[in-house]
Formats: C-alpha cells, structure tokens, sequence
C-alpha cells in the first residue's frame, strides 16, 4: 500500500469528486483514516474534477458516477496520458456500476461506503502499475465502457463543453461556442475566433447538449441557437449568420427542423 525504501514513504495521493457535499466530506473522513493515503483536493463536479486532477496529479481519483455536469466516467475519459489517474468510480446505483462502468475502473465503491470496503479498494489502488503503458490501457477501457447500451442516454446533459488545447483540457460555457462541426474525421469546436478539438462525436452531443440550445444544420455541423443572428433563403437555400460573421447553410432535409428551432 505504501512505498516504503527504508527511510521515505510515499502516500498516495487523493481526489475526492462529487456533488454532494455530505458524501465528499464523508469519504474525506474515512481516507483521513488511512495514513497511507492523503486527500490532495476536492471537486463538486465533473468539470472541476478535470481542473483539479490535471493540477494536482492524483495516484488516485474517487470520482462519482452521477454528477451535474460530467459523469465520473466522462470525467476519466478526458484525461489522458499522464494526467489520467487510477481511477474508483463512487455510486449508489449497484447494478449501474457493474453492468457500466466496472470495465473502466480499478474499483467502484456503493453507497454507502463501508471502511472494510475502502480499505480492499485502496489496496487495489496500490498494487495497480503505473506508468504510460497502464495509462494507454485505462484509457482503452474507458472509450470501452461508453460503448454500452444505453449509457449515452443516462449521462446528463452538459453545461460546459470539454475541449483539447494543447495539453490540456479546457472547459468553455456553451454561450461561448457558436459551433461544433466535423472535418477531417475530427469534431472541432469554435470559440474565442480559434477552432478547438472535441472528443465527443457530433450524434454524442445531440444527445449531451441542452436540449433546444444547438441545432443540426447538416449532417457535419451543430450550431448554438443563441449565436445566430440572422437568417434567411438565399437561392432556395437557408443560410444562417451567426454573430462572429460567418455563414452556413442548412441542409435542405435540416431546413424545417432549424426554422422551427429558430422561432
């Protein structure tokens, strides 16, 4: 459990992530048990988790599988290479965690949580290799386990979008983005007058947007309803103006759907 070479030990060090105020608090205290673990940070939520794991590089992060914004799950599949923890999924929902999410995971914990049973999952953690190998392969497991039947449908809906800069993730209010769209088998997001690599599929986010907020133009683009600000028929065509200048036209299949969305 513990790293010991005679004169240093090494603790593992924690991220606790869930929305409840009561339930982080709690698995706090229980971990404060452990003196080979140490609680490094907090999140309240999917989109700080990212923020605090890729700042504070975790051994491990305890993350809930039903949060407000980001699912624990979505959460994991966002950090990649050496920012991606050892992960241990928290849920009250038993046969959600095993059918779901156990393939992504060294361990998932039930609500409520027994201190035998965090003392196995902290075992776990401890005995799991490190590494980019170990990385590459959670990471496979992850993009596994969102392909179960069903589960896009019980993730919440977003409030910020994730995206890729750089090295890191960054987390953009959707007011921010006036479009997402596809090109060369890449999902791109704009915002901020630059384009932004996305992770999620355009017919993933269908599903993940808030409902009513984007619009399906074409076949390769969604675009945020509250960014167009005129639009009209342009040789039989629907062509949309979106408030940073550019324009778009919406299929011809698309066309009624977008002008029911835009009245």
């Amino acid at each position: 459990m513990t790293a010991n070479n005679g004169h240093e030990t090494t603790r593992l060090k924690a991220l606790i992530a869930d929305d409840e105020p009561r339930a982080r608090q709690f698995l706090e205290k229980l971990l404060g048990e452990h003196a080979d673990v140490e609680v490094v940070g907090t999140a309240r939520g999917g989109a700080e988790a990212i923020e605090r794991i890729g700042a504070l590089k975790p051994d491990v992060a305890f993350l809930d599988i039903h949060m407000p914004d980001l699912s624990g799950l979505e959460v994991a599949r966002h950090l990649k290479g050496e920012t991606l923890p050892v992960v241990v999924f928290v849920t009250a929902y038993d046969q959600y965690a095993v059918e779901a999410f156990e393939v992504a995971a060294v361990d998932y914990l039930l609500k409520p949580i027994r201190r035998e049973r965090l003392a196995e999952a902290i075992r776990r953690v401890a005995s799991e290799p490190r590494g980019a190998r170990a990385s590459a392969k959670r990471a496979a497991a992850i993009e596994t386990a969102l392909e179960q039947p069903g589960l896009k449908e019980r993730l919440p809906a977003l409030k910020r979008l994730p995206v890729r800069h750089r090295r890191e993730v960054r987390l953009l209010d959707l007011e921010q983005v006036p479009m997402v769209f596809s090109r060369d088998r890449l999902v791109l997001a704009r915002a901020e007058g630059r384009e932004y690599l996305v992770d999620y599929t355009l017919q993933e986010l269908e599903h993940r947007l808030p409902e009513g907020e984007f619009v399906r133009v074409h076949r390769g683009a969604l675009v945020n309803v509250r960014a167009i600000e005129s639009f009209g028929g342009e040789n039989g065509v629907l062509v949309l103006r979106l408030k940073d200048g550019s324009r778009i036209e919406a299929s011809e299949r698309r066309a009624a759907e977008v002008r029911r969305k835009l009245r």
